[in-house]
């Protein structure tokens, strides 16, 4: 099956310039191909005197935990604009047939294309060689228009990447930035009055009270998005101080940065600013909040209240 990686970078190469190829099996097809090859560790090449780098022979993968430094290494050899031919075991191909793990770091097709973004290459080409000969039972081949679309990325042994390296610096770090996970950030308050009774919120789109809070804006501090929440859910204007707790779930991938806030001035009957999501604001005594609450947001309270400046997943 390596073959069909070769196959991917015969469609894509640069022949006229000698490639770094780390593997001797995969050095040995494109020497009998007739391309201009140098063999040998990556580590023992100069730095950036290759247009292309071939890791072909799964070397990602098997570097498990040094995956990224084998990267690292690949973008020291290249020049500015040069390109990259990698292939990584399938971690969602591996699991579907059964096949363990053993030492080998497995990849899912995203988390491989954002791999290679945080090393600062772009990925250009992403394919899964030979995925559609082995849906259809015949001989294996190398399909350019099948293997790539995405709902086969993970239907073979292999995914492959044909990736460029970063120009300059600024693109690198464009790259990097691109690649990383997006987590929605969101600050919820903690308000008590005189009476030590809790200020809590009805969300009218999701039908269950809640605390004041929502999602932070962009460019926005952290404190000012709690006591802007403050005041358009909860009707009242409070000085966000201590952060309580924080709290990570995964659907939406989130976290919720809970601040405790002082009144800055008395609101005995808040009102809602933005109506068309919170159409109720209430006073409540800790019990009757808790009792109100979906179970989710009683054990942000309890947390925040009882065991302040944690951190928890739920």
């Amino acid at each position: 099956m390596r073959h069909l990686a070769v196959d991917l970078l015969r469609e894509h190469g640069e022949p006229t310039h000698p490639l770094a190829v780390p593997s001797p099996m995969v050095a040995g097809i494109l020497l009998d191909d007739g391309w201009p090859v140098v063999a040998g560790r990556l580590e023992d090449q100069p730095s950036h005197a290759f247009a292309t780098v071939v890791l072909l022979d799964d070397e990602v993968s098997h570097a498990d935990d040094h995956a990224e430094g084998l990267l690292a290494e690949a973008a020291r050899v290249l020049m500015p604009g040069g390109m990259l031919a990698v292939s990584v075991r399938s971690g969602p191909h591996a699991r579907a047939i059964g096949v363990p793990a053993r030492a080998l770091r497995l990849f899912g097709a995203q988390e491989f294309a954002a791999t290679l973004g945080q090393r600062g290459f772009g990925v250009e080409v992403l394919a899964a060689p030979g995925a559609a000969t082995g849906l259809r039972g015949v001989a294996p081949a190398y399909d350019p228009e099948l293997d790539r679309s995405p709902g086969l990325l993970e239907a073979a042994e292999r995914i492959v990447a044909i990736a460029r390296w970063a120009p300059d610096e600024h693109t690198r770090s464009r790259r990097f930035f691109a690649s990383l996970p997006r987590k929605v950030v969101a600050a919820d308050v903690v308000v008590r009055d005189a009476q030590d009774r809790l200020l809590v919120v009805f969300d009218s789109y999701r039908g269950h009270w809640t605390l004041p809070g929502g999602v932070v804006d962009a460019d926005e501090d952290l404190r000012a998005a709690a006591e802007r929440e403050a005041w358009e859910e909860g009707g009242v204007r409070v000085r966000a101080g201590q952060v309580l707790g924080l709290f990570g779930a995964s659907w939406p991938d989130r976290v919720v940065v809970v601040f405790q806030a002082t009144l800055l001035e008395p609101a005995p009957a808040p009102e809602p600013v933005h109506r068309h999501e919170v159409d109720r604001v209430a006073w409540m005594a800790l019990d009757e909040a808790l009792r109100s609450v979906p179970p989710q947001i009683a054990f942000r309270i309890t947390r925040s209240i009882r065991q302040p400046g944690g951190s928890w997943r739920a």
